[in-house]
């Protein structure tokens, strides 16, 4: 591979190896993509992903398809991204099916091992801010924005 570096080797100036963990997913033929990618979330932290052993090979071609998408719709529009295209992506689902066929994100199926990977990650810290906050009402799942109140 050290002939034809991967776009992530060209732009960080490094030696490609067979081991790199970018090659699958930034090809040189896609000096570009890697190029976005890398000016909105930084290597590091592509790397950080791509390295991760737990997810499978399927799961990274999403994430690097996902951050690219991401990266993209950053440059062109720096305060909402993509949100306005899934905005826009919904209005002409309702227009063209109706509002029953709109999901709504709290529809959307979480992976069964989500909550479990989430609170592994959170430790005993978060168990221990929970039991001191339990006083309070809990917060709402419903979505963004629960917590503005109407006049």
């Amino acid at each position: 591979m050290a002939s034809n570096p991967c776009s992530a080797c060209k732009v960080l100036k490094s030696v490609c190896t067979g081991e790199c963990v970018f090659a699958p997913y930034f090809p040189s033929t896609e000096p570009e993509k890697f190029d976005r990618v890398h000016r909105i979330f930084g290597a590091e932290n592509v790397y950080k992903i791509l390295s991760n052993e737990t997810f499978s090979p399927l799961q990274l071609e999403y994430a690097v398809k996902a951050l690219s998408y991401e990266a993209e719709a950053r440059i062109q529009d720096l305060v909402t991204g993509c949100v306005e295209q899934i905005v826009s992506a919904k209005n002409e689902i309702v227009a063209t099916m109706g509002s029953d066929k709109v999901p709504e994100y709290n529809d959307i199926p979480m992976p069964d091992d989500f909550l479990t990977t989430q609170n592994q990650q959170m430790g005993d810290n978060h168990r221990a801010d929970e039991a001191s906050t339990s006083a309070t009402p809990p917060a709402s799942s419903g979505g963004t924005n629960d917590t503005q109140q109407t006049p």
